[in-house]
């Protein structure tokens, strides 16, 4: 009978395997249903930044983004983290919104900054500014969220976590553990049942776009555009940019995590790209190469649920789309749960699974969304 069981084999159980081993609780069993990193981690844009309404959450995306910077020394391997910088565009009546998530974030020690039109035009000359206030994100990057995972999960490994993939976990019961950790994104809801608990989570396509820039087109820093184009994009080695969606409006559209669509469909892509040469000047004579989709698990306030919600079962799961930055911090505060039965790195009473039934949603300057 293992110590502790960890359910789901993502960014999130990886980091949490590793975090237990590293609290010096060795008897740990983590459970995939298929292969580490085969879930939405796999297909993630993995952008980190800072950008949040909430100091907890900037607190615990700073964590992220210095171990992601030094993967190798802190964890081993790879994390592939690439700094690209972060602007944040939104239009003139969004001020206030933006302002107070500066404010946050340099409270924090966030290296965050507004700009001014002419200031984003000196940083990147080819975004249209008209009628926009911009943010500033300059330490912020993406990493390859596999290889993080795959180093999470090696250093679970070496320090003695069985790691049984292919492994679908049907009865919390049948894993006979002192204690359970939930961490299986939107597969999560089924099992928590089991422990008397609703996640109340949708399972909702997000869909990704690989956008071919024109040759010689150098990289853009990553931008958050909070216009009528609702999109972000990444950009990635080789001339690429990851295009997504911020429109709040997606997560209607539910499905069966189990038959998540291969790509995006037409309509999406010819939205992104809308936006994308509306934005970016000469972004026109770019191509879609290829995209994908992932499945996010979206709580009622796009923030997750992180604590016991039985006996002997802890849940980390609801990440919402913006899980993968905040999944070192969210190991240590599992490590610190299942160690300790409390919290002392991390206060998460704001992220408390009770706060759905008591109607205690986590507040935001810019409405529910993936950007929190």
């Amino acid at each position: 009978m293992p110590e502790v069981a960890v359910v789901g084999g993502g960014v999130m159980g990886a980091s949490i395997a590793y975090h237990l081993v590293a609290a010096g609780i060795d008897d740990v069993v983590l459970y995939e249903r298929n292969t580490l990193a085969s879930g939405p981690t796999g297909r993630s844009t993995a952008l980190i930044r800072l950008h949040y309404s909430q100091p907890l959450l900037v607190r615990m995306a700073a964590h992220g983004l210095a171990l992601y910077s030094s993967f190798r020394q802190a964890v081993g391997g790879d994390s592939g983290f690439t700094r690209t910088g972060l602007l944040v565009a939104a239009p003139e009546g969004e001020r206030a919104a933006l302002e107070h998530n500066v404010a946050v974030g340099r409270g924090e020690g966030a290296g965050a900054e507004l700009l001014s039109a002419e200031q984003v035009e000196e940083l990147e000359p080819r975004l249209r500014t008209e009628g926009l206030v911009f943010a500033f994100e300059v330490a912020a990057g993406y990493c390859d969220p596999y290889l993080v995972t795959a180093g999470f999960a090696e250093a679970a490994r070496l320090g003695g976590v069985s790691m049984r993939e292919r492994t679908p976990v049907e009865s919390l019961a049948e894993l006979g553990a002192r204690l359970i950790v939930v961490a299986a994104g939107p597969w999560s809801p089924p099992l928590l049942r089991q422990a008397g608990y609703e996640l109340p989570v949708r399972a909702a396509q997000a869909e990704v776009g690989r956008y071919r820039l024109p040759v010689g087109f150098s990289p853009p820093p990553a931008l958050a555009d909070f216009t009528e184009a609702q999109l972000y994009f990444v950009p990635r080695e080789g001339g690429f940019l990851e295009v997504g969606s911020l429109d709040p409006q997606h997560a209607e559209h539910r499905i069966d995590p189990d038959l998540c669509p291969e790509g995006a469909s037409r309509e999406t892509l010819a939205g992104y790209r809308s936006g994308l040469v509306g934005r970016l000047r000469g972004a026109e004579h770019g191509h879609w190469r290829g995209s994908w989709s992932s499945v996010y698990d979206v709580t009622p306030d796009w923030q997750p649920a992180i604590g016991y919600v039985a006996e002997n079962v802890i849940v980390a799961a609801g990440f919402s789309g913006h899980g993968f930055k905040l999944a070192p911090a969210v190991g240590v505060t599992v490590a610190e749960l299942v160690r300790d039965g409390r919290t002392s790195t991390y206060d998460v009473g704001l992220l408390d699974p009770g706060r759905f039934a008591r109607a205690e949603l986590v507040t935001t300057t810019y409405g529910y969304s993936v950007l929190g």
